[in-house]
């Protein structure tokens, strides 16, 4: 059996609606994209086009490669996802929370350096995040 191929998957913003599509060499699969309301939604697409694909090419005789998909995220599609409030983040890292819904939305495209802002607070929120551990009962003073 095979290893399956990694192939690389953009994630972005749309004006109504969230769209991802396949980066470089496709193995052959053509068409392969998905599109939705939510970025959720539009990745669920992409599995089901991709189910599709290869049920046509089952039923062409052909080979279906094994495909692992990497989703790369704009910021909005990011948000979208992961369902982070846009405001509380950026007070978390330090931006302007008006500007950061702008660029959530697409109505402004950030410049590298502001991405590579943006990047940073998600490693430290990240980082923050698998830090923090929950206790597993209540602490018995404050019963």
């Amino acid at each position: 059996m095979s290893m399956a191929k990694k192939i690389q998957v953009i994630v972005e913003t749309g004006k109504d609606m969230f769209a991802c599509f396949m980066v470089g060499a496709n193995d052959g699969l053509t068409g392969l994209h998905g599109d939705g309301k939510t970025a959720r939604k539009a990745i669920s697409n992409f599995y089901e086009c991709y189910e599709e694909e290869k049920q046509f090419c089952q039923t062409e005789g052909k080979e279906t490669p094994e495909l692992e998909f990497e989703f790369i995220f704009d910021i909005g599609a990011f948000f979208s996802y992961y369902l982070i409030n846009v405001s509380a983040f950026a007070e978390y890292a330090g931006m302007n929370a008006s500007l950061l819904r702008q660029y959530a939305c697409g109505l402004k495209s950030p410049t590298k350096a502001t991405i590579d802002k943006i990047r940073a607070a998600v490693d430290n929120y990240r980082k923050d995040i698998a830090a923090g551990l929950l206790i597993d009962r209540p602490v018995p003073q404050y019963i």
